[in-house]
């Protein structure tokens, strides 16, 4: 890195991005927006207007003309889907317009300019969407990216939080941002980690889902028709649930920091007030199969439980139960880390590459031989205090009775003189002393 540039670590893995700068070695978290964080979501006008950082509730009060895309990361891909509009959306473009507006907001926090640019990226990503995001930074005129899987950053995350692991040991990590969780066994290398093997939580429905389920269950009469569609076989939500969907995931959120939360059914049936015990009891078929898809995740890596040295579970508070199931599952008590920043923290950590800096044990100091011009000026110095301090005592009032000296009279200052030029020559010659 060139002085004065300016390292940045973006996370594009989970719900939301997340970046850290790092200049001479101070990591800064970044705002976007004055946000920690900042929702992925990026709105296109009909004339071509980006609008960044755009979450789905703040969407619904778009023009009905503007395309809303909820993650540009999440759509790269062979054929890029299109919205109702004519045009199709360019999910490469949008991640180059999200990719430019943070790194401007780290430009100005951490004041001066990105010289290298680490990505986090989901570890299901192959050479396509690799290229296609390779491709989305160019075009923004930022440095080549270092690629860092979400695995591996939480891993090197762990590893700033104190969990210690040898080379060749294995860890298991855990995702649960974004839905679905996601399960990975990586092994540590002497240049990084390796992924064996990843695998969602079995289940047919994530945690939302479940959780509308319950509610719609739990809220509404046998008759209700809204029972009934949410019974029928297929995927939740139908056609009109979307709404639902989004207050359950508001509600969560709310049931972060108080005990109730309210969730707005559709009309004409009244809200639904949720606890955090109805999450655990909704959350209980998807933590029923923690224990199979742990059992068949160390298949696939091929590794037995007491070959894991440590589980790392990211956000444990998003599946109520969650830690307790995979301590079970693994025998082993997961590292906990709700840090919003912890993968691009550890991802930035992956593609440091520090010098170390010189010490004074290890610096050789040059050898020189010292010239008589060179001592002349401590020389001098040191010979107008000799002086001053022979002055002070030649020139001293010294009462005497008899042959006994009872009291000497000389000058304070001209002492305190010759003691600061003393000082002064001592230095000057113990700095010149080492290069002799």
């Amino acid at each position: 890195m060139s002085n004065g540039g300016v390292r940045l670590s973006v996370d594009l893995s989970s719900s939301a991005v997340a970046a850290t700068a790092d200049r001479h070695g101070v990591r800064v978290p970044i705002l976007i927006d004055g946000r920690l964080v900042m929702p992925p979501g990026v709105a296109v006008s009909a004339d071509g207007q980006l609008y960044i950082g755009l979450d789905p509730t703040a969407a619904r009060a778009l023009p009905p003309d503007h395309q809303f895309v909820t993650n540009p990361a999440l759509i790269l891909g062979p054929q890029p889907p299109t919205t109702d509009a004519a045009q199709p959306v360019d999910p490469a473009g949008l991640l180059a317009a999200m990719l430019r507006h943070v790194a401007l907001h780290a430009t100005h926090q951490a004041g001066g300019p990105v010289t290298a640019l680490t990505v986090t990226i989901p570890a299901n990503w192959g050479p396509r969407r690799r290229g296609q995001l390779t491709t989305a930074v160019t075009h923004t005129g930022l440095p080549s990216p270092a690629l860092v899987t979400a695995p591996a950053a939480l891993a090197a995350h762990a590893r700033m939080l104190g969990l210690t692991f040898p080379t060749g040991s294995c860890l298991l990590t855990c995702q649960t941002n974004p839905s679905p969780a996601v399960l990975t066994v990586i092994q540590a290398t002497t240049d990084g980690y390796r992924e064996l093997a990843t695998r969602q939580i079995d289940g047919r429905y994530d945690l939302d889902h479940l959780v509308v389920r319950h509610v719609i269950h739990t809220a509404t009469g046998d008759d209700d028709p809204l029972r009934t569609t949410i019974d029928q076989p297929g995927n939740i939500p139908p056609d009109g649930l979307d709404a639902l969907l989004e207050s359950v995931r508001t509600a969560r959120h709310l049931l972060t920091t108080q005990e109730r939360a309210p969730i707005l059914l559709p009309e004409p049936r009244q809200p639904a007030v949720i606890t955090r015990d109805d999450v655990t009891t909704a959350a209980q078929p998807l933590l029923a199969g923690i224990s199979d898809s742990v059992d068949a995740l160390l298949d696939a890596a091929d590794v037995d439980r007491q070959h894991l040295h440590g589980v790392v579970l990211r956000h444990p508070n998003d599946i109520p139960g969650l830690a307790q199931h995979l301590a079970a599952a693994t025998g082993t008590t997961p590292v906990l880390t709700d840090h919003p920043h912890g993968l691009a923290d550890g991802a930035l950590t992956l593609t440091s590459t520090p010098q170390p800096g010189a010490t004074a044990a290890s610096t050789q100091l040059p050898r020189v031989r010292l010239r008589v011009s060179d001592l002349t000026g401590a020389l001098v110095i040191g010979a107008c205090s000799l002086a001053l301090l022979l002055q002070a005592i030649l020139t001293a009032d010294i009462t005497t009775i008899y042959l006994d000296v009872i009291g000497v009279r000389t000058s304070l200052p001209q002492l305190g003189t010759a003691g600061a030029l003393a000082m002064i020559t001592a230095y000057a010659v113990a700095h010149l002393a080492p290069t002799t």
